[in-house]
């Protein structure tokens, strides 16, 4: 299998939409954490006028260009649901270009950005004095070793299944807690119970 070497300059594209007719409103604000996932905003909008708030839309991605106040992470997300977002116009967002779907999946993509190597590569690639920034165009400097798109989408198929799996034993470690929790509680209620030590 021969990795192709690509920058991502013509892969991606940094988009700029605004919520100028306000049609989405403080519910649909999000925030993004250097978990690389979307979390619900802890601004206080009150009085916040969302008008050029960016536009976050599914396929989009969004990425704090300020490096310097998150240890050596960066806060970067990737909107895969079918929601769409707005995000402060802080945030930098950009997507894969239309013309290098056939080459780039933008989920595959994100895996490459939940990498350690890539937090790293953009602290030691931030710029500033007071502020360290990373910017779209550092972003498009990035050079990625480009598998062909049928093992891209293998390895996004065994990385969503990973998912998946977790997931199903996440939820198969909270019923067991929920079980231990009320046969517990019968046990307390029983008068043949005592506590331990005592």
């Amino acid at each position: 299998m021969g990795l192709n070497k690509r920058k991502l300059k013509g892969l991606i594209e940094c988009l700029d939409e605004r919520n100028f007719d306000g049609e989405l409103s403080a519910s649909n604000v999000i925030g993004v954490s250097t978990n690389k996932t979307l979390i619900p905003t802890k601004a206080n909008l009150d009085g916040v006028n969302l008008l050029p708030y960016k536009i976050l839309a599914p396929g989009s991605f969004a990425f704090v260009a300020d490096t310097s106040r998150r240890g050596d992470k960066m806060a970067l997300a990737f909107n895969d649901s079918v929601e769409t977002y707005i995000v402060s116009t802080w945030y930098v967002i950009f997507r894969v270009s239309e013309d290098a779907r056939g080459e780039l999946l933008p989920k595959w993509l994100f895996l490459y950005f939940n990498r350690p190597e890539f937090d790293r590569f953009a602290r030691l690639n931030s710029w500033g004095s007071a502020r360290e920034y990373f910017w779209f165009s550092d972003m498009e400097d990035i050079e990625i070793e480009l598998p062909p798109i049928e093992v891209q989408r293998k390895y996004v198929a065994i990385y969503e299944a990973m998912l998946t799996n977790q997931r199903a034993y996440e939820k198969g470690l909270d019923d067991l807690k929920l079980t231990c929790d009320a046969l517990l509680d019968r046990c307390k209620e029983s008068s043949t119970w005592e506590p331990v030590g005592k």
